[in-house]
């Protein structure tokens, strides 16, 4: 097995914009507008809705959840969204290796492993070299217990 590390981080919230138009230029125009102000989102995941329209969830710094939704809400008559909610009970966990996408069943393993130690997966994101959780953050160290002993983690 390759060097495996394991990240945590346990300040972040979720912010979900509902039912915004799926069409090219809204997620510029919204991280964009994040980024311009400083805000560094840790996650992102969008899931297509009805009618051209989708959900776009993402995590940043619980300390930056207000202002954000703030600007986002500025900027509503733009992105044309219906509503903005957000959570800070969760906590995003990453499991990371190099060329981890050429390891079949290494997801497996990782849901596998969160599964017998009882943790939902509240939203996943993969990329070439990880495999990122959304967890709720009251169980953030039963889920790291359980991937270190799953990916014999020091």
């Amino acid at each position: 097995m390759p060097d495996v590390h394991l990240t945590t981080i346990c300040d972040v919230a979720e912010v979900v914009i509902h039912n915004v138009p799926d069409s090219p230029g809204i997620a510029a125009d919204i991280f964009g507008a994040l980024g311009a102000r400083g805000y560094n989102v840790e996650l992102v995941i969008s899931s297509p809705g009805k009618h051209n329209r989708a959900n776009i969830a993402f995590a940043l710094r619980e300390k930056d959840v207000d202002a954000a939704i703030q600007l986002l809400n500025d900027m509503k008559s733009t992105l044309q969204f219906d509503d903005i909610s957000s959570r800070s009970d969760i906590a995003i966990l990453t499991v990371s290796w190099h060329m981890l996408s050429g390891q079949p069943g290494s997801g497996g393993r990782l849901f596998s492993a969160l599964s017998k130690a009882g943790i939902n997966i509240e939203a996943i994101s993969t990329s070439l070299s990880s495999i990122s959780c959304v967890v709720k953050v009251s169980q953030i160290d039963e889920a790291a217990t359980a991937l270190r002993a799953e990916f014999g983690i020091d």
